[in-house]
């Protein structure tokens, strides 16, 4: 909601805005600090906007405070967060800082602010263009833990505050693994050899920087793990590592990276408090995924644990095939977690060296994280071995199946015909909820504007989500061929009036990719994602066996709580309050439910004293398809059922149709759609 509001706010300041944007992306690396991880810790940038010409200060976009723009975890110590700004702030100074929200263990949180170097704060100037800032380090400015080579450099460390015997005065920890070092050894499989530097007098942090010959990249799945001098002092990790029957980690390294930093032995301090301990089965059906192309039987299932504070660290293991099943389990002992409170996990495929974190948003999350809305959730309320079973074929269940985005590119040219039923939209409006328009004010009040204004199609599908006739959203959407989605027979569009809008869309071999991103719009508005804005995007992968492939999606399936006139399992609505009263003090003519329909149809009328009633259904022609005549009907409120037959008894086509009440001098008329 404050987005919403800030959207408004935004357009007080300048009637030249009209909704156009320079995009900054902020990237920020957690590498310099101890102890963030993305489930302990909220990043947000926060900051203000200076406007030089005046010298004025404002605080439109971004905030001096956790409630400014959050920024997401991209993987292990990256963050990221794209921030929209007016362009009437073009070559404004942004001054800004990295803060964070820290959760604690014990329930409680932490605010913390970095520390620029030489004090004050990060700024740019808004540029005329999109464009990407330079990657910060928190409370180091824009320079990493170790000195930059021309190498690829990787960025090792480990915590040691729960090994019992290890004496950081004394004692040193070292590295193994299969990297090639730059004294010239083709590997580093020596456990005395290559020493990790503590970070600080009382830290529990060691640190190894390693710089790899760029002519021997992509380094992928290549195994490592910390010692302390000896094999046997090595670290014991089989069944947590990179592949469930070995006992090294991995990692892979394209780029200059610093890798998350890991407990040794993946054993967090003990003494987590208030927390039980819990045997926990994790049994997940892959059987959608592998059906979606998303999953293949050989891919490694990963599940991670204890996010948001709900264990007293995150852990990953890796899950096991029930043989000749598409099942996968692993049963973890004694993970200390806190009862009758909700514990976050989620699922991740690991494929070629590069983890891929399930399609996953929780519609019965409450809290404020986004990253939290994208992780499974499940309440422990006993110390006593609990399987928690993953295997519902649903859209909506909490419990439903993984699956996953395929990133791999189509291995032919595919003509993607894609289908979205608005439905849901129709019955939404009708039940008195208005579809805000987060972006504009392409606002759905009234349900027959559903079908009035038709639906736009926007994002990475269509070839991004920016065009050359105005905003990302707006009713010009709807003039620009590839955003518009068609319901008149043309464009892939099966049945003319069905209320199936549909688009084409051409995937090009080795270019595009199978996993494709996009979202829908009534009349070209950003209006579908509703209150909440959890599973802001579609994301559907292509079946790329065939040279063709309809994708069928309903309409506000990506907040299926914000629907709940609509049942998204069944596809059929679930209740639109739109009664005539029982007791007829006026004529009345009520909605047709359900709307759109198929085989049939009711509806309610009310006369309040005795008059003949002549029903008649005229198709979108004009022509009577169907005419009913009562006699002398009593004072009341009555039902009628037409089950989409003419007066021959001939089923009728596909449609809009409109329907007719006479009775006395009364007279109404509403329009319904049958959809076959």
């Amino acid at each position: 909601m404050r987005k919403v509001a800030l959207t408004i706010f935004i357009l007080s300041l300048t009637a030249s805005f009209a909704f156009s944007q320079v995009n900054v992306t902020f990237q920020v690396n957690s590498s310099t600090v101890e102890g963030w991880t993305d489930s302990t810790t909220t990043v947000q940038i926060r900051g203000g906007e200076h406007n030089l010409d005046n010298d004025s200060w404002h605080n439109v976009v971004l905030q001096w405070s956790a409630e400014s723009e959050e920024a997401m975890n991209v993987g292990g110590d990256y963050w990221a967060a794209t921030v929209a700004f007016p362009d009437s702030m073009i070559g404004w100074e942004i001054p800004w800082k990295i803060g964070a929200t820290l959760h604690n263990p014990d329930g409680t949180t932490a605010d913390f602010w970095e520390d620029v170097p030489g004090g004050g704060n990060r700024t740019f100037i808004l540029p005329d263009t999109d464009t990407t800032l330079t990657q910060a380090y928190v409370s180091n400015m824009y320079d990493p833990p170790y000195t930059p080579t021309d190498s690829i450099d990787v960025y090792f460390r480990v915590n040691l505050e729960a090994h019992p015997d290890f004496n950081p005065e004394a004692d040193n920890v070292y590295i193994v693994g299969a990297f090639p070092h730059p004294n010239g050894e083709t590997s580093m499989w020596v456990p005395d050899a290559y020493a990790l530097t503590r970070e600080g007098p009382e830290s529990d942090y060691f640190s190894y920087h390693l710089p790899l010959d760029p002519t021997g990249a992509p380094y992928d799945s290549v195994m490592y793990r910390f010692t302390l001098g000896s094999w046997d002092q090595s670290e014991q990790i089989y069944g947590h590592g990179m592949f469930p029957d070995n006992e090294n980690r991995g990692t892979s390294a394209h780029q200059d990276t610093t890798i998350a930093w890991k407990y040794w032995n993946d054993t967090p301090p003990a003494g987590f408090e208030g927390q039980d301990s819990v045997d926990i089965t994790f049994f997940a059906d892959m059987s959608k995924a592998i059906n979606t192309n998303g999953f293949e039987i050989g891919d490694t299932l990963l599940v991670r644990y204890g996010y948001e504070g709900s264990s007293s660290t995150v852990e990953t293991d890796t899950l096991l095939r029930q043989a000749g099943t598409q099942n996968y389990f692993v049963t973890v002992d004694s993970v200390p977690v806190s009862l009758n409170d909700p514990f976050y996990y989620q699922y991740y495929l690991y494929k070629d060296g590069t983890e891929y974190r399930e399609i996953y948003y929780n519609y019965e999350y409450t809290g404020t994280s986004q990253g939290g809305a994208e992780r499974r959730e499940y309440v422990i309320e006993s110390s006593d071995a609990v399987t928690i079973q993953d295997n519902v074929d649903s859209k909506t269940d909490a419990r439903r199946m993984p699956v996953f985005r395929n990133t791999e590119t189509v291995s032919q040219d595919v003509l993607v015909t894609l289908e979205c039923d608005v439905r849901p939209a129709y019955f939404q409006v009708l039940s008195g909820t208005v579809l805000d328009d987060i972006q504009g004010d392409v606002d759905v009040e009234v349900a027959d504007s559903v079908l009035a204004w038709g639906v736009a199609v926007n994002g990475p599908l269509t070839g991004g989500w920016n065009n050359e006739v105005g905003p990302d959203w707006g009713p010009h959407l709807m003039t620009i061929e590839e955003k518009a989605m068609y319901d008149d027979g043309t464009h892939g569009d099966a049945v003319a009036g069905d209320s199936i809008y549909t688009s084409q869309f051409q995937l090009v071999q080795d270019s595009s990719i199978i996993g494709q991103e996009f979202k829908f719009g009534i009349g070209g508005g950003d209006n579908e994602g509703g209150e909440g804005g959890y599973g802001n995007n579609h994301v559907e992968n292509i079946d790329d066996s065939e040279s063709t492939f309809t994708l069928r999606v309903q309409f506000g399936s990506i907040n299926p709580n914000f629907y709940d006139a609509w049942n998204y399992n069944t596809q059929q609505p679930v209740a639109v309050d739109d009664e005539v009263p029982g007791i007829a003090n006026d004529f009345a003519l009520g909605q047709n439910y359900p709307n759109p329909f198929n085989p049939k149809t009711t509806f309610k009328y009310a006369i309040p004293n005795q008059a003949d009633v002549n029903i008649a259904i005229y198709n979108i022609l004009g022509q009577k398809v169907f005419a009913h005549t009562r006699n002398a009907v009593e004072p009341g409120t009555y039902e009628f059922t037409w089950n989409g037959v003419d007066n021959q008894n001939q089923a009728v086509t596909s449609g809009v149709y409109f329907y007719q009440i006479q009775a006395g001098e009364f007279s109404a008329t509403k329009k319904m759609v049958l959809m076959k």
